[in-house]
C-alpha cells in the first residue's frame, strides 16, 4: 500500500488477532486512532505490529486490558513505564 501503512487486514494477519480486537484495542486507548483511506478503511503505522506484540506478552502476564492502557501512555510520552 502506498500510504506506508497497513490495512486492518494485514494487521490483523501478521498479529493472529482479529479485526474486532483492533477496533477494541484502538477504542480502548491502546492503539493510536489509525488513519484513514478515502474510502474509510484503517491504516495503522507499521510500528502497530510490535505495539501488538508488546500487549500479547503483557497479556500472557496476566496484565489487565486498563493497565496495558496505562503503560502504552506512558511510553506514548516518552517516559519509562
Amino acid at each position: 500500500m502506498s500510504t506506508g501503512g497497513l490495512l486492518i487486514g494485514a494487521v490483523a494477519a501478521r498479529s493472529g488477532l482479529s479485526r474486532k480486537a483492533l477496533r477494541l484495542y484502538e477504542a480502548a486507548g491502546i492503539l493510536p486512532r489509525a488513519a484513514r483511506t478515502p474510502a474509510g478503511y484503517r491504516v495503522y503505522p507499521t510500528d502497530t505490529l510490535a505495539l501488538l506484540g508488546f500487549v500479547a506478552r503483557a497479556r500472557r502476564l496476566g496484565f489487565t486490558l486498563g493497565e496495558i492502557r496505562d503503560v502504552v501512555a506512558i511510553r506514548r510520552d516518552g517516559a519509562m513505564p
